[in-house]
């Protein structure tokens, strides 16, 4: 069998994945370019309305100012712009208009963005001044109050009779205006867009507003939808958005913009393609001939793997697999990478274990800073207490009140020696040193005893423990460990249980583990620190009251002793109190 060459193997990979990746360019820009270069437009309409928008809310532009941005904001953008009323009721269009003021003196603004689509030449010749008197006729925006009018025909006295004409069919009733033009403003022929009169058949189209669109627009949110023009068949974007105030709109800002050039760029697009693309494959097996006689000897790819290797970099192999001399150096050469890889990543994790150990040494050094900063914050108020009394003493009290004095000095001396004693063990458990002496025993003989060590604290408050087993089976665990926990859990119990109230204490088989629960009656723990009471010196009361006893580092070492059996445990709120469970 006559054996392929490498040059016809690089020639032939390098042509495919050249040709591979220029139709995934061609196939992904004629099917997403139109899509992309949409989405693309109406992102930065919509950034620039914002921006628009946000200026007009805030500056409160005069008449002119309006006029002159919103000329601005057409001219960059491509885009027709308005600003209405809530209702829809236009304030401003265009910036092209012509002011009057009638006989009986009232101001009247003259809308020409349906007239210049047909008669700007004419109105252009016409030259119009301030001072002219012209008569108009038309009719008057809906729900205006009738200070903006779109005229269909306009007259002028003295010179040309007919400037403007629109010949189109309306069923409003035609008004007839006249006046003296105090305000004109005109465009040149390279200002005006005809797409301008676009933007009112699609005001008439949408005004007055569905329930929905008003709802969004109540809301504060914009509304971005596309619309097509019935007469022409132009496909449009429309943006609305509104401007608020006091919770309600109080204007609207509409933008539309043609999406036709988009997909008539786009046709155009694909058919250029066609010919580029018969091109770009020419040029592409014409590149990969001359690419693969240039590096056609596969030693430079050996070559640049013994490089990196010399770098330390053994990431890299030599993709040759032939079964030829050059084969068998790939081969030889990748067994030496590999081996080189090997040596280097045990030298890292002997390392590794260097930083383990260095990062286990600063952890104990945190933990003893912590140990000190809550011995002093925990041992301030009994300290406080001591110190008051003692003072008391010294300052020679009466023989009745000092034998009570006595008596607290001691009672804060045994609270002090209780918090020193978990703090030290509760270090010792969170250094992870303590090595657990597992033995097999039973749970409830640990919670007999315990609870008979305990009937002082339950008469106090007549409480009564009732302990409920169900197929229980020994536990492998420490057993000193276990029985500090459950003391810990049986003393927060009681800490937190009504007087005269019940403590259940519930032992199931959960096939091989066993299932503990420690139910009280009491007040329950909000849902939101059922996470947080295993934290040291954490208590569910902010003020940290000292009557409800304890140091506030039981439930932290019942959590570290059941970490460290790799125990499930937690609590939650039932219909009489709180359950404190776990499994060993």
């Amino acid at each position: 069998m006559r054996r392929i060459g490498v040059t016809m193997k690089l020639f032939a990979f390098t042509a495919f994945f050249f040709l591979l990746f220029y139709a995934i360019i061609l196939v992904g820009q004629l099917n997403l370019f139109e899509t992309f270069y949409q989405h693309q437009k109406t992102a930065s309409l919509e950034k620039q309305l914002k921006t628009f928008s946000d200026t007009y809310e805030k500056k409160r532009w005069d008449d002119r100012r309006i006029s002159r941005e919103m000329a601005l904001f057409i001219n960059q953008n491509k885009a027709q712009l308005a600003i209405l009323g809530p209702e829809g009721n236009v304030k401003y269009d265009n910036l092209f208009r012509i002011v009057i003021k009638d006989d009986n003196g009232n101001s009247i603004r003259i809308s020409l963005s349906f007239l210049l689509n047909s008669n700007l030449r004419k109105l252009l010749d016409a030259n119009l001044q301030r001072g002219d008197k012209i008569e108009v006729q038309g009719y008057f925006e809906e729900q205006s109050t009738k200070d903006l009018f779109y005229p269909v025909m306009i007259h002028r006295e003295d010179g040309p009779k007919d400037i403007g004409n629109l010949d189109t069919v309306t069923n409003e009733p035609l008004v007839k205006i006249s006046g003296v033009i105090t305000d004109v403003v005109l465009p040149s022929t390279n200002q005006w867009n005809s797409r301008q009169g676009i933007l009112f058949l699609a005001l008439e189209e949408w005004f007055p507003l569905t329930d929905e669109r008003k709802s969004i627009l109540d809301n504060g949110k914009m509304i971005e939808e596309e619309w097509t023009d019935t007469i022409s068949g132009t496909r449009s974007v429309v943006f609305i958005r509104p401007l608020m105030r006091d919770g309600k709109v109080s204007e609207l800002i509409i933008v539309l913009a043609s999406l036709q050039q988009i997909s008539e760029a786009y046709d155009a697009l694909r058919l250029f393609y066609i010919y580029i693309g018969i091109g770009g494959i020419i040029l592409i097996l014409l590149l990969s001939s001359v690419y693969t006689k240039i590096i056609s000897k596969p030693l430079l790819s050996l070559n640049q793997v013994a490089l990196r290797m010399a770098q330390l970099d053994f990431s890299v192999k030599s993709p040759i697999r032939n079964n030829d001399e050059i084969g068998s150096l790939s081969r030889s050469l990748n067994s030496l990478s590999e081996k080189l890889d090997d040596t280097l990543k045990e030298l890292y994790d002997a390392n590794e274990q260097l930083r383990e150990d260095m990062e286990q040494k600063q952890r104990m050094e945190q933990l003893q800073k912590e140990f000190i900063s809550n011995v002093s914050h925990e041992l301030k108020t009994p300290l406080s207490i001591v110190k008051g009394y003692v003072e008391g003493i010294r300052d020679g009290i009466g023989e009745s009140k000092r034998e009570r004095y006595l008596e607290v000095i001691l009672g804060e001396t045994d609270k002090m020696e209780a918090l020193i004693k978990d703090m030290l063990e509760l270090a010792k458990l969170e250094s992870k040193t303590i090595k657990l002496k597992k033995s097999w025993f039973l749970l409830s003989d640990q919670v007999e005893d315990i609870v008979d060590k305990l009937s002082n604290h339950l008469g106090e408050k007549e409480l009564k423990v009732v302990t409920i087993i169900i197929g229980e089976h020994e536990v492998h665990a420490d057993q000193v460990k276990t029985e500090q926990m459950l003391v810990n859990l049986l003393m927060n119990a009681i800490r937190h249980a009504t007087a005269g109230s019940e403590i259940t204490v519930r032992i199931e088989n959960e096939g091989e583990c066993i299932r503990m629960a420690i139910d009280n009656e009491g007040e329950g723990i909000p849902e939101d620190q059922l996470e947080t009471i295993w934290e040291r010196f954490y208590r569910v009361e902010k003020s940290r009251n000292r009557k409800t006893g304890g140091t506030g580092l039981g439930l932290a070492i019942v959590k570290q002793i059941l970490d460290l059996h790799e125990s499930r445990y937690g609590a939650v709120n039932t219909e009489r109190g709180v359950s404190f469970y776990f499994y060993l």
